[in-house]
């Protein structure tokens, strides 16, 4: 995995008192890496087009159409005319080097193969103004290639859209990745993310961090390696069923298909379930993981018992997050995987806040990582970047697709995690293996990306190699 930053100023700063790097020799590195990849991705005469700003995003952007004037057609265009003094200093330097003006926006972008985007940074924190908001809108209609530099203008920090967003083929992040790339509402912006040096490596630039990008090298799968064993070193995993037995039906089918020994499914009525699958009418001792909630209704979490699943690891899902029932299950053993309305509900039930679901999707990072800090439980909050989140550390799992969006995809993931947990996994460990099984397991998915069916998923988990 690797380290995310909320503000990468802090390791400016370090880079600059460690190694008496100073701002501009940073910017030189950072504007050379813009060029050296348009270098490599245009052919030489093509036509470049730097939009910038007044800060050092705009001054980024001058420097590498220097660095480019002469091998390809450079012209900038100035959103603003109160340069700082890095901006004004590489202005004068591009300037010299015969980077032109530009002064009408509509034709530059028509004729333009390439765009730079150095409007705003990662330190916006305003609302766009009506003028700034029509200009990125310009630019998000133009079919040149779009490069961010550094982070999409009108993403602050927090991966929060300010008004409008610059919609990126690839963003190129300048010495650390930024946490504000891989929020929700980040995903239809950034394009492709790279990350880029400044003239010192990632291990003297950066330092520890509470926030990480989960890779695929992080899914350990539960591949089996000894040969004398039976069923019951795999771990006996069953899943509460309610009013909606398709839901259990789901979880059990995946916690199968992802290495449980054992699982049964309890119930009174008849379940019709799979014939590798157990109905039990209640919690054996040997029992050592469960899922509760996915299709449990109100009756089912009123008859819970929460004194036989206190030994127990828990998967909690679903309807338990609209009942105060659910403190009495958090405990360290326990998973918790909400979709945002769920978690809303289960921030209030914590008494941590009382919010609507746009206010927690605007800030995701905050409440995840509030609720985390006051309990022990392992937290999984669905989205399109997947959080988890323990004892304040946030993880993010940034390989979701939107061919996910269907429903009973959260029971198959609540499956996944109960045969990790079943298996004697960390709970934590248990939640990231699944969630990055959850969205590689769409690998070789050739369908259209509305035709999933949730047992697709669990086809695809069957067939994950490690690499």
């Amino acid at each position: 995995m690797k380290n995310l930053y909320l503000d990468t100023r802090i390791l400016d700063e370090r880079a600059g008192d460690k190694f008496g790097l100073s701002e501009e020799i940073l910017m030189e590195n950072a504007a050379a890496a813009v060029a050296n990849f348009i270098r490599k991705k245009f052919k030489k005469g093509m036509r470049v087009l730097g939009v910038c700003g007044s800060g050092n995003n705009g001054a980024d952007v001058l420097c590498a159409l220097r660095m480019l004037e002469g091998e390809f057609e450079c012209e900038f265009i100035l959103a603003s005319k109160n340069l700082k003094p890095l901006a004004s200093k590489q202005l004068e330097r591009a300037k010299l080097a015969n980077v032109h003006e530009s002064h009408d926006i509509d034709i530059s972008l028509k004729e333009a193969n390439c765009v730079i985007d150095g409007l705003f940074g990662s330190g916006l924190n305003r609302n766009l103004d009506k003028k700034h908001i029509e200009l990125i809108l310009k630019i998000n209609k133009s079919f040149a290639y779009t490069i961010a530099c550094d982070i999409p203008s009108g993403l602050n920090s927090e991966g929060k859209v300010l008004g409008a967003c610059v919609k990126a083929d690839i963003t190129i992040t300048m010495g650390a990745r930024k946490l504000g790339l891989y929020s929700d509402a980040a995903k239809d912006f950034v394009g492709k993310i790279k990350v880029t040096d400044l003239g010192i490596s990632a291990q003297n630039y950066e330092c520890e961090s509470d926030y990480h990008l989960l890779e695929k090298c992080d899914l350990v799968l539960p591949n089996r390696k000894n040969q004398c064993v039976n069923k019951g070193d795999f771990g006996h995993a069953f899943i509460i069923s309610g009013e909606h037995i398709g839901a259990s039906r789901l979880c059990a089918k995946a916690a199968f298909a992802f290495g449980a020994g054992l699982v049964s499914v309890i119930g009174e009525q008849g379940l019709n379930l799979p014939t590798h699958i157990m109905q039990a009418s209640k919690i054996s001792e040997k029992m050592n993981a469960g899922a509760i909630g996915m299709g449990l209704g109100k009756k089912g979490i009123e008859e819970i018992d929460a004194q036989i699943l206190k030994d127990k690891k828990l998967v909690l899902d679903a309807d338990m997050f609209y009942s105060i029932k659910v403190l009495d299950l958090l405990n360290e053993g326990c998973v918790l995987t909400p979709h945002p309305k769920e978690f809303c509900s289960l921030l209030k039930l914590c008494n941590i806040a009382d919010i609507d679901v746009k206010t927690l999707q605007d800030n995701r990072f905050v409440y995840a990582k509030a609720w985390s800090e006051k309990f022990n439980a392992v937290l999984v909050l669905k989205g399109a970047n997947t959080i988890i989140a323990k004892e304040g550390q946030i993880f993010i799992m940034p390989y979701g697709k939107n061919t996910l969006a269907k429903g009973g995809s959260g029971d198959v993931l609540s499956g996944l995690v109960l045969a990790l947990l079943a298996q004697d996994y960390e709970p934590l460990d248990a939640a990231i293996s699944a969630t990055l099984a959850h969205a590689l397991s769409l690998k070789n998915f050739k369908k259209s990306s509305y035709a999933l069916e949730p047992t697709d998923i669990i086809k695809g988990v069957k067939c994950l190699r490690k690499k």
